[in-house]
Order: structure tokens, then C-alpha cells, then sequence
């Protein structure tokens, strides 16, 4: 009867440098399949945090942004519409000095209202099915001239509004706080209502008031133009901080994909150094596993 050698140590060593081995190739060609060191975190090592962390910081990044660019779409429309507002009363204006005669104050008058139904239209302009110009009341018409009328053009008089004074506002991530947004209750346009109101329905008007009904449409105007040009920056900054933050991902995902990629070619040779070894170590299994006494008798 034939007698194997005692090789068990030898084969028992050989085997588990084989499994490793095996284990290595299995890791390399799913890296090499993949392009990524690992497809779990576990599989990272110490990088693993890092990558969360970067992860994290991406998502928080990327919301920042489109609540930014929410608010820069809020303000652009803003600024549109009060724009809009300031060629309205531009268009008042001249209508206003290109009338000298009592016999002309009728027209002036008609023109008047229209102007002024086209103020409170684009004073209840929506954005996404919200009233913009009505502060906290996104949901109520802010502006309402069914029961309004100016009686002069110096009385202060809001109750055209039905809104509130609430300032809408956005918190960035470095804890800064952005005030935009424009209340149908804001010093231009009750100006631009008041003026346009009076001229349009007052009973005793006359020449000698339209110059004072165009001192008031030019200070409505002044208003609303340095109103423009407030949301018009809160645009330029959020603009600014969306690049920024663009930024900031793109140089972020560059890092977790180092810490998270392979060099595929890398990886095909490393898998081509495992297979040889494998089979250098099948090759040596094979012959101490079928070592026997009788060979060396």
C-alpha cells in the first residue's frame, strides 16, 4: 500500500497564501470591472469617512443651490415687474406734461385709469401660483382698488393693500441671512397708487395739479427704480455664492472620485500577476497533494 509523505503543514500554508491570493483577484477584477476601489464604503478603508463626509457636504451644497436659484427666479421677477412699473409711470408722466388745458384733463383722466388697472395687475403678478407682492400672504390678491380712492395726493393711504409687510429672506450655509422681496405696501408704489388714483378719479382736478401729481410720480418712480436695483443685486450675490458652490462640488466629487476610482489598467495588469501566481500555486498543490512514499522508494 502506497504511503503519502507528511506534507500536511507544507500544503495547509501553500493553501492559505492560495485563498488570499484568491481574494486579492476577486477584489482586483471587480475593480477592474467597476473602476471604483470598492462598491461599499467598508471596502475603503480609512478613506471611507473622508467620502462620506464629502458626500454629505455635496447634497448640502446642491440643495443650497436650488434654493438659491428659487430666490434668484423670485427677485429676476421682481425686478421684471417693477420695471415694468417704472416705464408705466414713465408713460404717465408724459401723459401728464403733454396736458395743458382744462378741455384735456378728460382724456388724462381715462389714460389715468388705465394706468392705473394695469399697476394693479402687474401688482398681482403670481410666481408658481403665489401672489409675489403680497409678503406672507402669498395666497391673498395683495392688491385691491374696489373700495380705494385717493382724496389728495398727500394723505398716505395703503388700503389698496391686503397683504403684509413680512420681507421674505433665504439663509445660506455660512449662516448669512438674505432679505428679497417687495410688499405691495412699499413707498413707491403707494406713491404711483395715490397719484394715479387721484388723477384718475378726482372731481375738482385742474392744470395747477398736475404739476404736483408729477413731483409724486417722480418720487413713486425714484422708489420703485432704487427697489429694482436692490433685487437686481440679491440676484447678482445668490448668483455669485451658486458659482461658488458649483465650485466647491466640482472640486469635492474631483476628491471622492480620487479616493474612490482605480486606474483600470492598473487594475487588469495587477489581476493578470494574481492569475499567474494562482495558478503557480494550483500547480504546487497538485504535486504536494499527490506526493506518495513510493515515489522515493
Amino acid at each position: 500500500m502506497a504511503m503519502r509523505v507528511a506534507t500536511f503543514q507544507s500544503t495547509s500554508s501553500l493553501l492559505a497564501k492560495t485563498l488570499t491570493t484568491q481574494a486579492k483577484l476577486a477584489k482586483v477584477q471587480e475593480q477592474e470591472s467597476t473602476g471604483l476601489v470598492s462598491t461599499n464604503y467598508g471596502g475603503l478603508g480609512t478613506s471611507a469617512s473622508t467620502v462620506l463626509d464629502l458626500s454629505a457636504s455635496i447634497a448640502t451644497a446642491e440643495s443650497n443651490i436650488s434654493a438659491a436659484e428659487t430666490v434668484v427666479s423670485r427677485s429676476d421677477t421682481y425686478a421684471s415687474v417693477l420695471e415694468d412699473i417704472t416705464d408705466l409711470l414713465t408713460n404717465a408722466r408724459s401723459a401728464v406734461s403733454g396736458t395743458s388745458t382744462d378741455d384735456e384733463l378728460e382724456d388724462l383722466q381715462n389714460e389715468a385709469a388705465e394706468y392705473l388697472d394695469d399697476l394693479v395687475l402687474l401688482l398681482n403678478t403670481q410666481y408658481n401660483g403665489r401672489y409675489i407682492f403680497a409678503g406672507s400672504e402669498t395666497d391673498t390678491l395683495p392688491v385691491d382698488i374696489s373700495s380705494y380712492e385717493a382724496t389728495d395726493l398727500t394723505t398716505v393711504n395703503t388700503d389698496y393693500y391686503q397683504g403684509d409687510d413680512y420681507t421674505q429672506l433665504i439663509r445660506l450655509d455660512s449662516g448669512t441671512e438674505v432679505e428679497y422681496g417687495v410688499t405691495g405696501d412699499l413707498e413707491g408704489i403707494e406713491q404711483a397708487m395715490r397719484a394715479l388714483s387721484y388723477l384718475a378719479n378726482s372731481t375738482t382736478l385742474t392744470t395747477d395739479d398736475l404739476d404736483d401729481i408729477d413731483d409724486l410720480l417722480v418720487d413713486a418712480q425714484d422708489a420703485i427704480i432704487t427697489a429694482t436695483s436692490k433685487a437686481g443685486s440679491v440676484s447678482a450675490r445668490l448668483e455669485s455664492y451658486i458659482e461658488n458652490e458649483e465650485d466647491f462640488i466640482a472640486t469635492a466629487q474631483e476628491l471622492a472620485t480620487d479616493l474612490t476610482s482605480v486606474d483600470v489598467a492598473a487594475a487588469a495588469v495587477e489581476a493578470t500577476a494574481y492569475e499567474t501566481q494562482l495558478e503557480a500555486s494550483y500547480s504546487a498543490l497538485s504535486t504536494l497533494l499527490n506526493l506518495s512514499l513510493v515515489d522515493y522508494l
